[in-house]
């Protein structure tokens, strides 16, 4: 029998502040990232293995591995909006190129961060509430985060406030990405599941749809 595969409900890609909206991943993405998803799928429900040769069964599934990774490949490149207003900028900037202390494991984060952080220095703000998007990749905010996750404020003061601020900016951009990625993986394995039911005998199940709490980066800030 084939086995039941999560799904996981697809989060907000925006966010309301003083009455504006901010996309963390624009629409073209978006689309880019669903039509792939969608083209996985439809192949799938349109071509089916049973009664057919060993040669044409190879092949189905060889069109299903290359749909797979181009979705893959896809997800890899997109990039989100990494949203944050002045005040939060100067707060993560001073703590990775000023404050943090880095090791052995970490160093290599930060030298892999280097020209997001050439990039970032090149944001013009004019006043203290305006938010500016930086476009940063899966790959980016982990780094991110793991560079900045060990840091710590001493009580409820301004600092305290900035860096929930920036977590949660991280954390909203890691569920968009956690939603792709496991999704990307549950096709993975439906595509398997879909490649055994071309035996004869052998039933495909359909997933179970929920949500998954999880993400790849804890959101600290909630």
């Amino acid at each position: 029998m084939s086995k039941i595969e999560t799904n996981v409900i697809k989060p907000e890609l925006k966010f309301i502040e003083s009455e504006n909206e901010y996309l963390i991943l624009d629409i073209e993405s978006e689309e880019k990232l669903d039509s792939r998803i969608n083209s996985i799928e439809e192949y799938m429900s349109s071509n089916n293995g049973k009664g057919k040769s060993d040669e044409e069964k190879d092949e189905l599934y060889k069109n299903a591995q290359d749909l797979w990774r181009e979705y893959a490949l896809t997800l890899k490149d997109t990039k989100y909006n990494f949203y944050l207003n002045r005040p939060q900028y100067n707060f993560l900037t001073d703590l990775i190129l000023k404050h943090i202390e880095y090791d052995v494991n970490t160093v290599f984060f930060a030298i892999e961060l280097t020209e997001l952080l050439a990039m970032m220095k090149t944001v013009k703000y004019t006043n203290d509430t305006d938010l500016i998007a930086i476009p940063v990749n899966a790959t980016e905010i982990t780094y991110i985060y793991h560079l900045i996750s060990p840091y710590k404020v001493k009580g409820l003061t301004k600092q305290a406030y900035l860096f929930a601020q920036v977590l949660r900016r991280i954390g909203d951009i890691s569920k968009v990405f956690n939603y792709y990625d496991t999704s990307g993986k549950n096709l993975n394995g439906d595509i398997q599941n879909w490649v055994t039911a071309f035996e004869d005998g052998v039933e495909l199940e359909n997933r179970v749809e929920e949500t998954v709490q999880g993400t790849v980066i804890e959101n600290e800030g909630e």
